[in-house]
C-alpha cells in the first residue's frame, strides 16, 4: 500500500512537472503561411537592441536619438522650431477633497490647444513643492474628466469609480499635484474626424494616417504634447521638477512608457494595462493601430523602452484578466527589462506587478511602489 502511494505521488508530481515545463498557451494561432510571413517580416534589425557588453550610457544615448527620429519626434521639433507653448489658466474651483482643480490648456503647436485640469493641494506642506503626477488618458474620450473626476452624469462617476479611473483625484488627495491632459487623438476635444468612414469610423486610426503622410506619428504628437506641459510645469515654483512621476491607463501607458524613455525629466514612470512587446511571437499585434511606430523592429523593441528609463523608476501594472494582453509575454519582457535594470545597477528600481482584474488601473501597487520610491512625499487619504 505504502509503495502505491508513493508511486501515486510521484507520477502526481511528474505531471505538475510537465505541464510547469510546457510552453505557454499561444495568445492567438494564425495558419502556418501567415506565421512565417509574419515572423520574417516583423523581425527587423533590432539595430539598437540592448547588448550588455556594451558601454551602458552610450546605448542609451543612440537608443534615444534614434527612437526620437523614429516616431517622427525630430520631425516635429523641426517644423515647430519657432512655436512657442502658450498656456492659458482657467478658474481655481476648491473641492471638498482638500485640493482646487482648474480646467486649463496649452497651444503645443500653432492652432493644437490641448486641454488639461490642473490639481493643486491646498496643504502646501511647509511650502514645499509638490511632487507632480502626469496622467494621459487612453481610449476614453472623456479620459481626462474621468481622471480628474468631472463627471457628465451619475453613470459616468459610476463607471469611472468602480474601476478606480479617478487617478488625479486621489493622486491630489495624497499631496500631488496633477496634470491631467487630454490625449490628442482620444479625447473628445482632440478628435482628428473620420467624415467618410475611410479609416474605420475610428478617430485615432484617422490620426494615424494623417500622421504617416506628415511625417510624423500619434506616439511622436502625444509625446510632445507631454513635454511641453513638462516644460510648463518646470517653471512653477510650486512644482518640484525633480520628481515626476508619470502614469496612465492603456493608450495613455504607451505615452508613458515613450515619454519616460525619451524624456529623463521623468522620476518614475508606472504604465498600466499598456507595457508589453509589440507583437507576441506569433506576430499578434498588442496595440492599436495609433501607437504604430513603422520599423519599430528595425530599432529594437520595448524591452529598449523600458531600458531607456534606468536608472530611474519604473513600474509595470497589468491586469491577470486583461485580455487585450497576455501574460506570458508581458512576464517574458518584464525579465528582459529586469536585466536591463541589473545591468544599469538598479535591479529594485523596476518591478511588474498584477492585479487581480482586466484592463483598468490597479491604484494600491501604484501608490505602495511610489512611497516605497520617496516614503514622504504622499500623504495617505
Amino acid at each position: 500500500m505504502k509503495i502505491r502511494i508513493c508511486l501515486a505521488t510521484l507520477l502526481l508530481a511528474s505531471f505538475h512537472a510537465s505541464r510547469a515545463q510546457q510552453a505557454p498557451d499561444p495568445h492567438v494561432v494564425y495558419p502556418e503561411k501567415v506565421h512565417r510571413y509574419l515572423q520574417r517580416v516583423q523581425t527587423g534589425k533590432q539595430a539598437h537592441a540592448f547588448n550588455p557588453s556594451a558601454d551602458f550610457d552610450r546605448w542609451q544615448h543612440d537608443a534615444r536619438l534614434a527612437l526620437i527620429s523614429l516616431i517622427g519626434l525630430e520631425q516635429m521639433e523641426k517644423d515647430l522650431q519657432t512655436h512657442s507653448a502658450t498656456v492659458e489658466l482657467g478658474d481655481a474651483l476648491t473641492t471638498e477633497d482638500g485640493f482646487t482643480r482648474a480646467l486649463c490648456s496649452i497651444e503645443t503647436e500653432p492652432g493644437i490647444h490641448i486641454p488639461f485640469y490642473l490639481l493643486t493641494p491646498l496643504d502646501k506642506e511647509g511650502n514645499q513643492p509638490h511632487t507632480l503626477l502626469l496622467c494621459p488618458h487612453g481610449h476614453d474620450p472623456l479620459g481626462l474628466h474621468s481622471y480628474a473626476g468631472v463627471f457628465l452624469d451619475e453613470a459616468h462617476r459610476k463607471k469611472v469609480i468602480s474601476k478606480e479611473g479617478d487617478i488625479a483625484v486621489q493622486a491630489a488627495r495624497r499631496g500631488f499635484t496633477v496634470i491631467a491632459p487630454a490625449t490628442r487623438g482620444l479625447a473628445r476635444e482632440l478628435e482628428i474626424p473620420d467624415p467618410r468612414g475611410r479609416h474605420g469610423k475610428r478617430p485615432c486610426r484617422a490620426q494615424l494616417i494623417h500622421c504617416l503622410l506628415g511625417g510624423r506619428t500619434p506616439i511622436a504628437e502625444r509625446v510632445w504634447d507631454m513635454q511641453r506641459l513638462l516644460d510648463w510645469a518646470e517653471s512653477q515654483e510650486d512644482i518640484a521638477s525633480d520628481r515626476i512621476v508619470m502614469t496612465g491607463n492603456s493608450g495613455g501607458g504607451v505615452v508613458t512608457a515613450y515619454t519616460a524613455a525619451i524624456d529623463p525629466r521623468i522620476t518614475a514612470a508606472i504604465p498600466s494595462c499598456s507595457f508589453t512587446s509589440a507583437s507576441s511571437k506569433e506576430g499578434y499585434i498588442f496595440h492599436c493601430d495609433c501607437c504604430l511606430v513603422p520599423k519599430l523592429r528595425d530599432w529594437g523593441d520595448w524591452k529598449e523602452l523600458g531600458g531607456l528609463m534606468a536608472p530611474r523608476h519604473l513600474l509595470i501594472v497589468h491586469g491577470i484578466d486583461d485580455t487585450l494582453h497576455h501574460q506570458a509575454t508581458v512576464e517574458a519582457l518584464a525579465k528582459e527589462v529586469q536585466h536591463i535594470y541589473k545591468q544599469a545597477g538598479v535591479p529594485n528600481h523596476m518591478a511588474l506587478k498584477w492585479g487581480h482584474a482586466g484592463h483598468r488601473f490597479y491604484p494600491e501597487k501604484m501608490w505602495t511602489f511610489i512611497q516605497g520610491i520617496r516614503p514622504n512625499t504622499s500623504k495617505q487619504p
